[in-house]
């Protein structure tokens, strides 16, 4: 069996953002390169046999000094321990990443200049390609060999999947899928894919937050390769972590007690997360209230007063901060009997009840519709972020939203009116 550890994008020497002022002295302990030494120590503890960095390692080359202690004593450990580093370069790193190897005997850049390379790795094939200037326009898919090694193959590639017009290496999905190479890990989007299928192609995501919007598990992969058979796993090593959470305020009828609500809802999030080997030495969280109350208004108050704190407290070994609470709870409103009006608001009434049932003609066609109008937008690359075939209820969700804030737009206008 070949055990890899698989990372993606480093951009070491960028600190950690949106961090409160009272946590910022722990900076070096929070940003990527902790957890690139965690890494490191995943590595040597798990006995892997290759440690693959795809690229954007350094965040700019102003950061050559710090990357190159950074790396080099990283991958001195590695190399001690008898395991190889081998990385490609990204449109961030292209020019400091070739000077980087060329000062770190252990690193093994492959495919320099832009040319694919082939790497024997402990009985696989390593096909690499290393952007030659920051903006490439072209596939480098597009010069792919047609032979790339024996045995199994892994591709290692920094690109820009599915946008034709991007400057990053802008590959196809298609291509990819159609090339001879048993599994891709590709670098570049900072949110990591689900490489959980029998021929795992996709994004390592970031090693580590470097935006309080990308929440959830930041981390290496470790790649086990037994002959054509071949599991990715991540393993959330991050220090610093940032979640969204969703409270339901149905319930709340007095803003005081949102403080109570929001620390219950922390404090089992935390549970799960302190369960875990390696849990996270910070968590920001991102907040959203939902739900309907009759305190609505009130609730926002609270929600900017507890925001506005800025300050971080210890739960369970770990640092917690509220990075941002946004308040989508609306004031109740009878359905029922504003649906028996035949007047817009009536119209409006009956359509957010039928989004309630997904067996409901009038719930599919809306969504279908509403798939119909959203699908150009989701499709921008401004956007590449979300999950581009939303499921059926997340647009009927985006609809009831939507729909209940116009009508108690209506039902407001209408009561000034009467």
């Amino acid at each position: 069996m070949t055990t890899l550890l698989a990372i993606g994008d480093m951009h070491l020497g960028r600190p950690p953002t949106a961090i409160p002022e009272d946590l910022r002295a722990r900076r070096d302990e929070l940003g990527p390169e902790a957890a690139w030494f965690r890494s490191v120590d995943e590595a040597i503890a798990r006995k892997v046999d290759a440690v693959l960095l795809a690229g954007d390692l350094v965040d700019q080359g102003r950061d050559f000094f710090v990357a190159y202690g950074q790396l080099k004593a990283g991958i001195e450990r590695l190399t001690e321990a008898g395991i190889r580093v081998l990385a490609v370069a990204g449109n961030h790193d292209t020019e400091v990443l070739p000077r980087l190897a060329g000062e770190i005997d252990q690193l093994e850049l492959v495919g320099a200049g832009g040319q694919w390379q082939s790497v024997p790795v402990d009985g696989i094939t390593l096909l690499g390609w290393s952007f030659p200037r920051p903006q490439v326009r072209n596939s480098p898919l597009g010069d792919l060999p047609a032979s790339q090694g024996k045995g199994t193959v892994v591709g290692l590639l920094h690109c820009d999947v599915d946008q034709a017009d991007s400057p990053h290496a802008p590959v196809s999905r298609r291509e990819l899928e159609a090339a001879p190479v048993n599994a891709w890990l590709l670098g570049h989007i900072h949110r990591p894919d689900d490489l959980d299928s029998d021929r795992p192609i996709g994004y390592l995501g970031s090693i580590s937050a470097l935006r309080a919007s990308e929440t959830g598990r930041r981390g290496p992969w470790l790649v086990q390769i037994e002959g054509k058979d071949i599991a990715a796993d991540q393993l959330p090593l991050a220090a610093l972590r940032y979640e969204a959470l969703e409270i339901d305020c149905s319930e709340l009828e007095d803003a005081g007690e949102l403080g109570a609500k929001v620390l219950a809802a922390t404090r089992e999030r935390l549970r799960t997360l302190a369960d875990s080997d390696n849990q996270p030495k910070a968590v920001g969280l991102r907040i959203t209230l939902t739900g309907q109350s009759p305190a609505a208004a009130a609730l926002g108050e609270a929600a900017a007063e507890l925001a506005a704190d800025g300050r971080s407290w210890e739960e369970q070994g770990i640092a917690c901060f509220v990075h941002r609470i946004e308040s989508t709870v609306m004031p109740r409103l009878d359905l029922r009997r504003l649906a028996r009006q035949s007047d817009p608001c009536g119209l409006l009434a009956r359509r957010l009840l039928a989004l309630q049932d997904p067996e409901d003609e009038e719930y599919q066609r809306l969504v279908r519709l509403a798939r119909e109008s959203m699908s150009p937008v989701l499709g921008a690359r401004e956007f590449r972020d979300l999950d581009r075939e939303p499921d059926d209820e997340a647009i009927a969700g985006w609809l009831r939203r939507a729909g209940r804030m116009a009508l108690i737009r209506l039902v407001a206008q209408r009561e000034e009116a009467g």
